[in-house]
């Protein structure tokens, strides 16, 4: 159960800056697409550098919650805008379960 936990963590971390940056392929207007390459670009390097498991600047605590309560909102309110209600719904179903279990499997390394 906590490899399943700890890989969908993963394919989140994945799906979440690539689904931001797929937001310069799927908007209209130049602004749009260097909004969204952007946001994409910052999210990989502020979760590379705090967020990832490995790093030796890794938040821990309740930093660590903060900073995926933002990385992920920005991802919510992203995927909203991008691909419409069904698959916001679906993406935020995914992240508020899989935080919730590894709090509760105390996966998160700290």
């Amino acid at each position: 159960m906590k490899s399943i936990i700890l890989f969908v963590r993963f394919l989140l971390e994945m799906i979440t800056v690539l689904g931001i940056l797929s937001g310069v392929w799927l908007s209209n207007g130049i602004w749009n697409k260097i909004f969204y390459l952007v946001v994409g670009v910052a999210i990989f390097l502020v979760w590379v550098r705090y967020g990832a498991p490995n790093s030796n600047h890794a938040l821990t605590g309740v930093a660590k919650l903060v900073l995926e309560i933002v990385v992920y909102g920005i991802g919510i309110f992203m995927f909203y805008r991008l691909f419409g209600n069904q698959v916001g719904a679906i993406y935020t179903d995914v992240v508020v379960a899989d935080l919730v279990l590894m709090y509760v499997f105390r996966l998160q390394g700290n």
